[in-house]
């Protein structure tokens, strides 16, 4: 009994954890409904500092196993980054350091997009 208590419990805790794991960390504007949003993956080693004309601060934290999730109006926009450095203050090998890096994407309702490390730059993808 006590081992088909704990198997549910377990099994709460996870469900709960994964339903929590695919909101939005972040959300650009919380009037916008999450059906009408698109996506942007942000990693531990890049920080979103603008987007549009409001200044922010996207991170995933250091020790996040992933990029972080933030939920984003529909429309062109422009983001601005920067790279952002370890918690010994080194860099990640193989990233370069960037400040005031800018993209300027339409950003459609229902989709995704990543930053990433691509060919030794940082680089949007849509996903």
């Amino acid at each position: 009994m006590k081992k088909l208590l704990l198997g549910v419990c377990l099994t709460a805790i996870f469900v709960f954890a994964s339903c929590a794991s695919s909101a939005p960390a972040f959300v650009y504007d919380a009037e916008t409904p999450a059906d009408q949003m698109s996506f942007l993956w942000v990693p531990n080693y890049v920080k979103v500092t603008q987007f549009g004309d409001k200044a922010v601060a996207w991170v995933a934290p250091q020790l996040s196993p992933g990029p972080v999730k933030v939920g984003l109006p529909s429309g062109e926009f422009t983001l601005i980054i920067e790279t952002v450095p370890n918690l010994d203050g080194t860099y990640t090998t193989g990233v370069p350091r960037v400040s005031g890096q800018s993209y300027t994407k339409y950003f459609e309702m229902g989709k995704g997009y990543q930053l990433i490390l691509k060919n030794g730059e940082i680089a949007l993808i849509d996903l």
